[in-house]
């Protein structure tokens, strides 16, 4: 029987069962398009990963003291001089000096944030993203400025609903109650005179001119900042946080952008073996060392970590569909005993009725993987509309859904068509 009178035979019996056949396909319509989405969120995550973290510097290294390393001389400004001057494949060197839990008010609102310390240069390497004002430049820092840029959360938990461009606050202040409001910093009284009447401000509090706010960044070197007070580094070193050591100002980490034909492998080993002579250590565990790739090959990782867990659920409900097509198929069988009885009294071999299932179970399967590629592709069009999440169909996906459907088909319908091509003709005509 040729092979294209099968597949009309096929579909002229799926037709005249449609229910049945919609029931039957329904596991396999819902594995395929579970498969097709769960391959696109793998694609789309890696890609989102990716352009997020290209934004913040994939061709920076930044290195610190390695925690419980206590053995040498910390970080310094000279470190970051000698960094930019004595090494051949780093493009800038940004040091940045850290503190958490630094209170800053304004009127008679205060909250706490991290105080960062840092300069444009770094701003230049992981493209601050700014939402209001600007960030400081170069001449603010050489004349020790007293401006500050704010993270978004803390600038809306301090500010709420107001502007908060060109307003004073005070960092690092201290709040006691108080009988009288007089202030006991100088520096401080401009912005006091504002604050509550029932509190005074103690310590090394400093007025400073909000210029800028950051947007609030969910992943890589930018996501500290949402609650961060940054100021221009001389400022921190000089003012707020203590950084005189015996071998100069101490700093927390020093960023360093790769130039555009080295790369961070080489940036990495440079400046380690230079900080490695300065310092008098021979093991690089002395040295935190890390960047933004590390963080990528991280998320990664977790991404098809949950692309596997996730495809090994759409496979169950691959196999589910499969041995649902067996069962109905099997059914078939036993509904079809007398028709396959005549098919070889009048000269069918057992190859035509074997052929004839196995391409009723392939049409079954195919028809379902098709209307699940459908599923599928709703679903991701679904999800991209609403989610900033973007999964891509490749054609990869597709065709290994198209082949994993018709392998589904072909497995679970060779033993259903086997029994029919077995079966012994007398018997079967005789069947009720």
């Amino acid at each position: 029987m040729p092979w294209f009178e099968s597949v009309r035979i096929a579909v002229q019996a799926l037709w005249a069962n449609r229910l049945r056949s919609m029931l039957t396909m329904l596991g396999l319509i819902i594995g395929v398009g579970a498969t097709i989405l769960v391959l696109a969120l793998g694609v789309g995550t890696q890609k989102f990963l990716v352009d997020l973290f290209k934004n913040f510097g994939t061709n920076v290294v930044v290195i610190g003291e390695q925690r419980g390393q206590r053995t040498f001389q910390p970080l310094t400004l000279n470190d970051a001089q000698a960094l930019s001057s004595q090494t051949s494949t780093i493009q800038r060197v940004a040091p940045f000096l850290d503190q958490r839990n630094v209170r800053v008010v304004w009127q008679s609102h205060n909250t706490s944030g991290r105080l960062f310390g840092i300069t444009p240069e770094l701003a230049q390497m992981l493209d601050f993203p700014i939402i209001r004002g600007r960030f400081f430049t170069q001449r603010e820092v050489d004349v020790r400025a007293r401006v500050v840029i704010l993270g978004e959360d803390l600038s809306k938990e301090l500010f709420m609903a107001e502007n908060p461009l060109g307003k004073q606050v005070l960092i690092n202040a201290q709040t006691v109650k108080a009988k009288n409001s007089n202030s006991k910093n100088s520096s401080s009284q401009n912005t006091a005179n504002n604050f509550s009447s029932k509190q005074t401000l103690v310590g090394s509090s400093q007025s400073m001119t909000v210029i800028g706010v950051v947007r609030r960044v969910a992943f890589g070197y930018l996501s500290p900042l949402e609650r961060g007070i940054m100021i221009p580094l001389p400022v921190a070193q000089e003012l707020l946080i203590p950084s005189d050591t015996p071998f100069g100002r101490k700093v927390s980490r020093i960023f360093l952008e790769a130039k555009p034909d080295e790369t961070i492998e080489q940036v990495t080993f440079e400046a380690v073996n230079l900080l490695k002579r300065r310092h008098q250590v021979v093991e690089q565990s002395n040295f935190f060392v890390g960047n933004a790739q590390e963080e990528i090959d991280i998320y990664n990782n977790i991404a098809r970590g949950m692309t596997v867990f996730l495809g090994f659920v759409a496979a169950i409900s691959l196999l589910v569909g499969g041995i649902n097509i067996m069962n109905v198929m099997l059914v078939s069988v036993k509904e079809r005993t007398r028709e396959i009885g005549l098919l070889k009294a009048l000269g069918a071999l057992e190859e035509d009725i074997l052929t004839q299932f196995i391409i009723e179970a392939i049409v079954i399967s195919m028809v379902g993987g098709v209307l699940g590629i459908g599923l599928g592709i709703g679903l991701v069009n679904l999800i991209a509309a609403f989610s900033p999440l973007k999964p891509e169909i490749t054609p990869l996906s597709v065709v290994l859904a198209v082949g994993v459907s018709g392998g589904v088909g072909v497995f679970f319908g060779v033993f259903p068509a086997q029994l029919a091509a077995k079966l012994d003709p007398i018997t079967a005509l005789r069947t009720e």
